[in-house]
């Protein structure tokens, strides 16, 4: 494996710790007080969400706290597994400046959500939730009042060759295979849409995350063998440096791309088997009838995609983007819109750094203009 290889599918290391923010601004509202009736499931059990207490979020250039966050909290009630959690940030509500909202309630602020899903290839266990703390505390510092609350999703990995399992909980969350990595994520979405049951959010995925967003969109969770969940789409997805096509690329890397191809094919097929057809069925660019879920995102809401890529990515080519790009501006006809913004640095420089939160921000903006 070449250390380009390396580099993308088992090599990062995992920045920054567990200081999440979280988002927050009006009153305390106890997360279980209400029951909608088009509730979704699973059901976030009470002694879950007040088990994990808010802790401060604090500028790095300063001591001063910028939000609260609740780190690694269970989706799933019967689940132990580190893997099926998430992060939660909210900016300071004006009660809550200095001391942290009681633990089992969750600040309901003005504003939209931004929902993240890491990357990693479906398998790396070093590229966690964690992945969007630098954009999360550049986020509260910036731009408080804007967002309703943030949130970063964990989900069950795929085995990685280079990353042997240590426990028999870790091989639990390291052996998976599709649809489970798309089960969580919408898992993850159902709770959170059950702590704020009115959200309206933007879906934003670096890499193989970006394809899960796609996911979300693509298909009502019924059509990933999900029946009885019901999820609130996003307004918008934000793809970084994302995979759009697999398939396309396995059978014709792009060109300065052709040594990775077996990588490609080795993670590909540990996430989703050997049959090619589920290579493109899971991929927005190859899936069948775009057209038919890009109306009914939109008729749900759907109003914008963003793609943003670094030409300096040396993992993901740009023809990834263009794939993607055309078939949304054939099948989105005027419904949704399709913008594309450039990106510096390799492959996670995006998330290593703060260059996701200037785009997110733009594109939260302009859902109501």
């Amino acid at each position: 494996m070449s250390c380009l290889t390396a580099f993308l599918f088992g090599g990062v290391e995992r920045r920054g710790n567990d200081t999440t923010p979280s988002s927050g601004n009006m009153q305390d509202t106890s997360v279980f007080s209400t029951t909608p009736a088009d509730k979704p499931s699973p059901s976030p059990s009470p002694s879950i969400w007040a088990s994990r207490p808010w802790t401060p979020v604090r500028s790095e250039d300063s001591s001063a706290i910028i939000g609260w966050t609740k780190a690694r909290v269970s989706y799933l009630d019967s689940s132990p597994l580190e893997q099926q959690t998430l992060d939660v940030y909210i900016p300071l509500p004006p009660e809550h400046s200095t001391t942290p909202p009681p633990a089992g309630t969750l600040p309901l602020l003005p504003g939209k959500w931004i929902i993240f899903i890491h990357g990693g290839a479906w398998r790396d266990p070093k590229i966690l939730s964690s992945a969007f703390i630098p954009a999360a505390r550049r986020l509260l510092a910036t731009n408080p009042g804007e967002i309703s609350g943030m949130a970063s999703l964990n989900y069950r990995l795929s085995p990685h060759p280079d990353h042997p399992s240590s426990s028999p909980d870790d091989a639990a969350g390291r052996n998976a295979h599709h649809p489970d990595h798309i089960a969580d994520v919408l898992s993850g979405l159902s709770f959170l849409q059950q702590l704020a049951p009115d959200m309206e959010y933007v879906l934003a995925g670096h890499s193989c995350g970006a394809t899960l967003a796609f996911q979300v969109v693509m298909r009502k969770p019924e059509r990933w063998g999900l029946p009885g969940m019901q999820i609130r789409l996003p307004r918008a997805v934000v793809g970084f440096n994302g995979l759009y096509d697999l398939a396309g690329f396995i059978a014709r890397p792009d060109e300065g791309f052709e040594d990775l191809r077996e990588a490609y094919v080795e993670f590909t097929r540990g996430a989703f088997g050997d049959d090619e057809s589920v290579w493109r069925d899971v991929c927005p660019t190859t899936a069948a009838d775009p057209g038919g879920w890009v109306g009914e995102w939109a008729a749900g809401g759907g109003q914008k995609v963003c793609l943003v890529q670094s030409p300096e990515d040396t993992l993901v080519p740009r023809g990834q983007l263009e794939g993607l790009w055309a078939v949304l501006e054939d099948a989105g006809k005027g419904e949704v819109v399709v913008e594309e913004r450039e990106a510096s640095g390799g492959h996670d420089a995006i998330w290593m750094g703060e260059g996701m939160a200037p785009v997110l921000v733009e594109v939260l903006r302009s859902l109501d203009q």
